[in-house]
């Protein structure tokens, strides 16, 4: 229920953006979700990316031009939002105890989608070339938008890792910090370009890294693979729902 929950957040925060062309489609704004990431998730070498601008034009009309800087925007706030809570998550004592040298430079990380945001203004101002004032138009156009993005991206995040912690915690019994790690590590190896066809031995590599501290090969790979099954599960019966969603009435010629 959790990870379905997740589905969801993910499905308000592009419902949110695209707005107005996708009012009043939630089933369709969910369906193309659903089928973006199972095809992102079973297509190495995240080519299953190209189906959300294909998806995006086929649904709601919206140009390549202005769904591809989105989606680059989102990935850009998911990989940001994924290292911010791995690094809070494993260097919070550290952190605690050189605050004064590397405070400063936590919160300038953490403000660094805020940063590119009021920079994309001064570039439009400066550049004024009409390709790039259509690239810059892909993304977020006012701060109130930028701001639900922004909550949404972390809401999902931790709701889903928390979610696959305390799912690894079954297979293992050890400290949640190192099941959170664990989580972490194995979602940053399929949020990069270099993961394999549905994430078999990159997913698993990456989770059982941060694990070969305090467990053996074994039991940790073991765990992980159990972790990856639920997640593909997950992936594909998110997939069967979506190609069953119906689009909405005035999309139905699509």
């Amino acid at each position: 229920m959790l990870f379905l929950l997740s589905y969801q957040i993910r499905t308000w925060r592009l419902y949110d953006y695209f707005l107005p062309q996708t009012k009043g489609c939630w089933n369709t704004a969910l369906r193309l979700m659903l089928l973006h990431n199972i095809l992102n998730n079973l297509l190495p070498m995240r080519s299953g990316e190209v189906s959300f601008p294909v998806l995006m034009k086929r649904y709601f009309a919206i140009d390549y031009i202005h769904s591809i800087p989105a989606l680059l925007w989102f990935r850009l706030l998911d990989l940001h939002t994924l290292l911010s809570i791995g690094f809070l998550a494993w260097a919070i004592q550290w952190l605690i105890e050189h605050s004064l040298i590397y405070l400063p430079l936590v919160f300038l990380w953490l403000l660094l989608p805020l940063i590119f945001y009021i920079l994309k203004k001064y570039i439009a101002i400066k550049i004024k070339h009409p390709f790039v004032i259509k690239v810059l138009n892909g993304l977020p156009q006012t701060s109130g938008k930028f701001w639900r993005n922004w909550l949404l991206t972390w809401l999902n995040w931790g709701i889903k890792l928390t979610l696959l912690a305390w799912l690894l915690g079954q297979f293992l019994t050890i400290e949640f910090s190192y099941l959170f790690s664990s989580v972490i590590a194995g979602e940053l190896s399929s949020v990069l370009p270099f993961h394999a066809p549905a994430g078999v031995g990159t997913y698993e590599a990456g989770m059982v890294a941060p694990l070969l501290t305090i467990i053996k090969l074994e039991p940790a790979t073991k765990a992980a693979i159990n972790v990856h099954l639920f997640m593909l599960f997950s992936s594909i019966m998110g997939g069967v729902i979506g190609w069953l969603l119906p689009v909405s009435v005035q999309d139905k010629n699509f």
